[in-house]
């Protein structure tokens, strides 16, 4: 695909959880290969410790479009923020759980996490989607939230590897490439991993959105033409990123902010052992969206969040 360049392109500002983390690849390889100025863009990145501050810069006014985790644009929807997701980015839940390496022999399962501090990549107050797989995943090893402590251990592989090094976390919610490299050096082993679409769907019942773009209502309602070009700038790095290899994919990202290439081979890594974790098209899948509404319902921390229909706010290309 030959992506041209175009003179005059609109400036959007997009916040991010990042940078590095392969469950928002689609928003850098847009960059990389120019897909925001084949749809008459300019595309500007910031970047944030977890999609709720991602979110929290949007509705600042600061930012134009986000990218989050689907549950915490949901989550932001209940709160009173006026936010439309407007397509998917990945199509599995894209998490991994890992344990601090000294305590391999102490603890062998989830349920063995009780009174142990867990990191995630917001505060405490602040409730990502990471936040909430781990709540998740510790109900069903019969435990709850309470159980437990939480900890902000941030979204790039520098802050995550400097908690389980220094025993500030006994286990984190990890992103991928930054998961594969804890385990590489040795300072983490795996308790979950959730980027395998196997296992994800077999925990949830189904495909799950994890990375979604949302916009502010009011660029939803008066910009139209811009939230069609940011879609269509997502659906050229999609079909992209759907017919090259990994080791393409790679080097197309090295000079990206945290897709340098003394961490391509995790990320060629990742995406070989994880077929398919990326759509084609930026087209809401309907189940996927069902089965992540189910999951946020089972997690829901308010009334509000658990009356929450998602397609509410869900919006877009129609529903396929």
């Amino acid at each position: 695909m030959s992506l041209s360049l175009i003179a005059h392109a609109e400036t959007i500002v997009l916040a991010v959880p990042g940078p590095g983390s392969v469950a928002f690849l689609p928003i850098h390889l847009a960059k990389a290969i120019n897909a925001d100025h084949a749809a008459g863009l300019e595309l500007k990145l910031r970047y944030f410790n977890g999609g709720p501050l991602a979110v929290r810069d949007l509705m600042s006014n600061n930012s134009d479009f986000v990218a989050a985790g689907l549950p915490a644009i949901a989550a932001s929807r209940a709160a009173g923020m006026s936010v439309f997701a407007i397509g998917q980015l990945s199509q599995s839940a894209m998490f991994e759980l890992l344990l601090r390496a000294d305590l391999k022999g102490q603890v062998h399962s989830i349920a063995q996490l009780k009174g142990r501090r867990i990191g995630t990549s917001t505060s405490t107050s602040e409730r990502s989607m990471g936040r909430m797989m781990a709540e998740y995943l510790l109900q069903r090893a019969g435990l709850n939230s309470g159980d437990v402590q939480f900890i902000s251990t941030g979204h790039n592989r520098e802050s995550q590897s400097a908690a389980l090094a220094s025993a500030t976390a006994d286990a984190i919610i990890a992103d991928e490439p930054f998961a594969s490299e804890l385990v590489a050096q040795g300072v983490a082993i795996r308790l979950a991993d959730l980027y395998s679409q196997k296992q994800s769907a077999g925990l949830f019942g189904g495909s799950i959105v994890r990375a979604a773009l949302a916009t502010r209502e009011d660029i939803y309602i008066q910009r139209p033409a811009t939230v069609k070009k940011v879609q269509h700038m997502f659906d050229l790095a999609l079909q992209w990123l759907s017919t090259h290899s990994a080791e393409e994919v790679a080097d197309k990202l090295v000079g990206q902010p945290g897709f340098d290439a003394a961490h391509s081979k995790f990320l060629v890594e990742v995406l070989k052992r994880n077929p398919g974790i990326f759509p084609s098209r930026i087209t809401w899948d309907a189940p996927a969206v069902a089965t992540t509404e189910r999951f946020f319902h089972e997690v829901a921390a308010s009334t509000e969040e658990s009356k929450l229909l998602f397609s509410d706010f869900v919006r877009g290309a129609p529903l396929n």
